[in-house]
């Protein structure tokens, strides 16, 4: 019976804060486990099992032989580990096979309307296609693809992507998957089958490429979604801090024009940035972001938009307050002046940038305006482009 190496500590896998803690103090803390015989079957496991089975059903097995208990068992624990099989096709003449699996995630608090699964594309194919190069090449393409739809893509986009990824491969298998010809072979036989693999090939060319765009396209708009939430999950943290920053104020009796000004403008360059990128993506071309970087670091670089517009925001203002900058038309800014300016400085990175070199230029010339310092009419006049 295995032991752990600490009395009072729980046996198997410890926790987190047990390994944490071991960590701190420097502690190598041995765990012994019981050695268990790995009952997982993988996909290529599970295809040799059929294709066997497959072979004693044509031998003449009617009520199976042994490979058939193998088989139901091995698929029975593919299915626990993998979920139900949607879609699968077994080559005849050898061990090869595609499928494509489902399974159903426990429910959780945020998707109780809804109910995910994981979709996974399982393949083994090299026992069928060794022979033939070319169509090894592009099975591996569709794998590939296969690959980058599960990892960005969810829920119906996915669905679609990885149905065209399984005909794809399913088409190719199909072109293979016949009984092995005689050694002997006429250069007339093998003429024609060199130009139907070629005409297949194109096909198979053109609706990768119809699949490929399908991805970037569905990749694209799932990292708008993606990118807009990670901006509201940034706008509900700074619009907390900013709750808190004016309550602890009132609450300790410093609640003048200042503060509020100041925090308007904080709010008001958060909500620019927002409105900024909004508009960006309503348009064809405005908005471009890597998609295949990944959900988490899309919804990060999301959550920092607001942040940024905040940022800048505050920046021009503490500029303006402290007369680095000077607008000669506006005799008594008040709050709704520098809430404008604050606004289009979250809403342009491109004018904050220059209203803020402005501000490096006069500290480098000893006080003097450049003259490339914008008035008011270039910064609230003009449409700014974000």
């Amino acid at each position: 019976m295995a032991t752990s190496a600490t009395a009072g500590r729980p046996k198997g896998v410890r926790g987190w804060w047990f390994r944490y803690w071991d960590t701190v103090r420097q502690r190598d803390v041995s765990v012994a486990t019981v050695d268990e015989r790995d009952t997982s079957v993988s996909f290529a496991e599970l295809v040799w099992a059929h294709y066997q089975r497959q072979e004693e059903v044509y031998a003449g097995a009617i009520d199976g032989g042994p490979w058939e208990a193998e088989y139901r068992r091995r698929l029975t624990r593919f299915k626990q580990e993998y979920g139900e099989i949607r879609k699968d096709y077994w080559c005849r003449y050898q061990a090869s096979a595609v499928a494509l699996t489902a399974k159903r995630l426990p429910p959780r608090t945020r998707t109780l309307w809804r109910h995910d699964e994981i979709l996974r594309l399982h393949s083994v194919t090299d026992w069928r296609t060794a022979a033939v190069p070319e169509i090894t090449i592009s099975l591996h393409r569709w794998q590939t693809l296969a690959i980058k739809a599960s990892e960005i893509l969810r829920h119906a986009t996915e669905h679609i992507v990885l149905e065209q990824i399984f005909e794809g491969i399913t088409r190719l298998l199909a072109t293979v998957d016949h009984e092995p010809a005689e050694t002997r072979a006429t250069a007339k036989a093998n003429a024609a089958a060199t130009l139907k693999l070629n005409a297949m090939l194109a096909q198979n060319e053109e609706q990768f490429r119809q699949a490929e765009n399908y991805y970037t396209r569905a990749g694209e708009n799932s990292a708008r979604i993606v990118y807009f939430r990670g901006m509201l999950n940034g706008a509900g943290l700074c619009g907390i801090l900013i709750a808190a920053v004016a309550f602890v104020l009132w609450a300790a009796g410093d609640w003048r024009d200042s503060s509020r000004t100041l925090l308007a403008c904080v709010a008001l360059g958060a909500t620019g940035a927002i409105v900024s990128v909004m508009t960006r993506m309503a348009s064809a071309n405005g908005f471009n972001v890597d998609f295949e970087v990944g959900r988490k670091s899309v919804r990060r670089l999301g959550s920092l938009r607001p942040w940024i517009g905040a940022t800048l925001a505050l920046a021009i203002y503490l500029a303006l307050k402290s007369n680095l900058l000077e607008f000669g038309a506006v005799k008594k800014p008040g709050i709704y002046f520098y809430a404008t300016i604050a606004f289009l400085a979250g809403f342009s990175e491109r004018r904050a940038k220059v209203l803020l070199d402005g501000v490096g230029g006069g500290i480098a010339s000893g006080g003097k305006e450049p003259a490339s310092t914008p008035a008011v009419s270039d910064v609230a006049g003009a449409a700014p482009k974000p």
